[in-house]
């Protein structure tokens, strides 16, 4: 008889941070209604995930599979943790989008310039919230590859 193989991978999450708590309660609420088994930590500002990120490097504890961030939030916005993490020598390769209300050239210029992976608009209907974060979770999280 063969003994069966105990799995040590950790499942896939999202880390995602947003200020503004309708926008997080919707894109939560469209993620648990498509992907009920899809873990996400929510954090509400930069500031935050900075911290967090640093926490889970410190521990060896697995590194999130996604990170989505809006850009404005206040104290350290979207874009300077896409720096950080950009900079960072264990969280460099970490996908990263934005999801932003803004269409702003500028803030769109500084997340590439930035190497966001993509700059996604806020949509304002919950059915295109739902198709943006199925899209979400089977590019970045089921397909995705990533060598962290």
């Amino acid at each position: 008889m063969m003994d069966k193989e105990v799995s040590t991978e950790v499942a896939p999450y999202i880390l995602y941070a947003e200020d503004n708590p309708a926008d997080s309660h919707f894109l939560l609420r469209a993620f648990g209604r498509d992907h009920p088994d899809q873990e996400l930590i929510h954090l509400e500002n930069g500031q935050l995930v900075k911290e967090y990120l640093l926490r889970i490097v410190a521990e060896g504890a697995p590194l999130p599979t996604l990170v989505v961030l809006d850009i404005k939030m206040p104290g350290m916005s979207g874009l300077e943790v896409l720096e950080f993490i950009r900079h960072h020598p264990r969280l460099y390769r970490l996908p990263v989008i934005l999801l932003s209300a803004s269409e702003e050239e500028r803030d769109l210029d500084r997340a590439y310039h930035s190497r966001v992976n993509a700059y996604l608009v806020k949509p304002g209907r919950y059915r295109q919230l739902r198709e943006l974060t199925k899209t979400i979770q089977l590019l970045w999280v089921r397909y995705n590859r990533v060598a962290l």
